[in-house]
Parts: structure tokens; C-alpha cells; sequence
């Protein structure tokens, strides 16, 4: 069957992507054509040049996932290599026609593709004549991209990262040993050992929700990222992330949590105490169950 096909990252499967994705959609409808996402296990730039590339918003397999939720019938997952690098905008049209059915490409408002980036829009056209291969531009959207969600999460703006994307913020990984202080004055905590390459937002302490295993239960939580000056007596300690779960006593050393981010309370503090560290983690738990459903007390 011949394909309607989209090019892109598409990092976070925000809501500006799912708008491009219905596009895709009404219009592979309304030609007869299964609906196509092509995309990139890694970000192009962290090949060619690394010092530039972003931390990601999800991961590959997730992101396949989410495309898959949102309605597209394939996802192409492709390596972005050396060869991949030099291949010129009419050689991966080409590619994607021959090798994968592709006679209708959506192109993105401002989207540019292709070694060097050298063509735009007209270009794509007129070597899709070429090709017998159909190309439509998606219509724009305005304010909401991967770069501004991760501006927001760098910038601590929780609810602003979580209104672009459409859904709440979420990293993973394993929980590692930490120095376990939490556990003498009452918070013990799963030192989160994030996957490489994730975004990771601003220092500070959040209020969250935590999975442990996949076991489909969020669990209410709060998360501190930073170099934990109270314990650690330097800010200039390895960042950790540092999730309390309110209320749960189990041991999860070793194993796999997920973590969404529902608001930020504060920045990262140096207290002149343990006792005054305690006092105010009672403070930032109580502030945490009293809004844990509403973010209007979160900044």
C-alpha cells in the first residue's frame, strides 16, 4: 500500500506534533494512503555536532509508541550515520519512495531536510514531480516547538512545559545507592539514575508522581535535583535526582521508576542543620499533598 509519510524528530510527541500528525491523518484519508511517521532512533546534531545537541524529551522507544498512540499506522525508525548525513534532500525522497512506498510527503511549516539543509519547500516540490511523489506543506503552528518545552524545563516552568506538551513531563531509569542521610530523619529517597541524553529540568524541588516497575500505579512523590549542598557541604557536588515517595517504605534499590513532574516548589537550599533540612521537607510534603490535584500554589 502506498504511503502518506512525515519527516521529523518529533521529540516529545507534543501537542504541536499531534496537529501535524491529524494533518497527516485527514489528508491520508481523503487520498487512500496509510499514514507513515519517519524519524531518528538519536538527534541528527549529535552526530554532527555534539556539543550542540539537546537533551531528549523521550526516548526512542517511547516516542514510536506515542506516534503509535496518536493514530499513525508505521513508524520508521531510522539511523541517523555518516551516510545518512551526506544524503541530499532528492537522494532521501528518493529513498523513502523507493524503499518504503512513500507517494505523498507532509512537510512541516518551516521544516528543512537533507545535507546541508541547502533546499526549502519549492525544492521538495519539484523533485517529488520528479519522482511521481506528492508534497504538502503542514499548516503552521505558532508557539509551541521541542526548543521551547525544553527552555520551560530548563527554566524550571513545569506547567508551561506540560501545557505545550499535552501531558506531564516524565523521565526514567534505575534507582541507585545514594549516601542515605534521608532515611535517619524520616525521608527516605530513590536516587534516580536517569537515562543518558534525557532532559533534565532546573535544580530545585518538585512536586511529582512515581511508578515503580510499570506496576500502573503513580504514586505521589516529591523530587529534589542538585548537588545537595546540606549533605554534600560543596554546590558544586554531581547533580542527583532524589525522589521521596510519600508514604511508601519499600525497597527499590535496583529497581526501574518512572517519574512525572506535576509542579516546582522551590530552588535548592543550603540549611545550617539537618533539623533545619527535616523541618523544611515537612514543609515541602505538606505543601505536596495539599495541591498535589492542582498546580496553583506551584511556581
Amino acid at each position: 500500500m502506498s504511503k502518506i509519510a512525515a519527516i521529523g524528530m518529533f521529540d516529545g510527541v507534543h501537542s504541536g506534533h499531534r496537529t501535524l500528525l491529524d494533518f497527516l491523518a485527514v489528508e491520508g484519508r481523503r487520498h487512500g494512503l496509510g499514514t507513515m511517521v519517519v524519524t531518528f532512533d538519536g538527534h541528527p546534531l549529535s552526530l554532527v555536532d555534539p556539543g550542540r545537541a539537546p537533551g531528549l524529551l523521550m526516548d526512542a522507544g517511547r516516542r514510536r509508541q506515542a506516534l503509535l498512540d496518536a493514530g499513525v499506522d508505521e513508524v520508521v525508525m531510522l539511523h541517523f550515520d555518516d551516510g545518512m548525513r551526506r544524503m541530499d534532500a532528492a537522494g532521501f525522497m528518493s529513498m523513502l519512495h523507493d524503499r518504503y512506498g512513500v507517494s505523498c510527503l507532509v512537510v512541516g511549516y518551516d521544516h528543512r531536510f537533507g545535507h546541508g539543509r541547502a533546499e526549502g519547500f519549492d525544492d521538495y516540490v519539484r523533485i517529488g514531480r520528479v519522482l511521481g511523489m506528492d508534497v504538502l506543506r503542514a499548516p503552521e503552528q505558532e508557539g509551541v516547538s521541542s526548543s521551547a518545552i525544553r527552555a520551560a524545563l530548563c527554566g524550571g516552568d513545569i506547567a508551561g512545559a506540560n501545557a505545550m506538551l499535552g501531558y506531564r513531563y516524565e523521565i526514567s531509569g534505575r534507582v541507585g545507592h545514594g549516601r542515605q542521610l534521608g532515611r535517619t530523619i524520616g525521608f527516605p529517597t530513590a536516587n534516580l539514575c536517569a537515562e543518558a541524553g534525557r532532559l533534565v529540568p532546573k535544580r530545585g524541588v518538585y512536586a511529582a508522581e512515581v511508578m515503580v516497575d510499570g506496576d500502573g500505579v503513580w504514586r505521589m512523590a516529591m523530587l529534589n535535583i542538585g548537588h545537595r549542598p546540606t549533605v554534600e557541604g560543596s554546590d558544586c557536588a554531581p547533580v542527583s535526582v532524589e525522589v521521596h515517595i510519600i508514604g511508601f517504605c519499600r525497597d527499590i534499590y535496583g529497581h526501574r521508576i518512572a517519574v512525572r513532574f506535576i509542579g516546582r516548589l522551590r530552588d535548592e537550599m543550603r540549611f545550617g542543620s539537618v533539623e533545619a533540612l527535616r523541618q523544611q521537607l515537612e514543609e515541602d510534603r505538606r505543601c505536596v499533598q495539599d495541591n498535589f490535584r492542582s498546580s496553583v500554589n506551584f511556581v
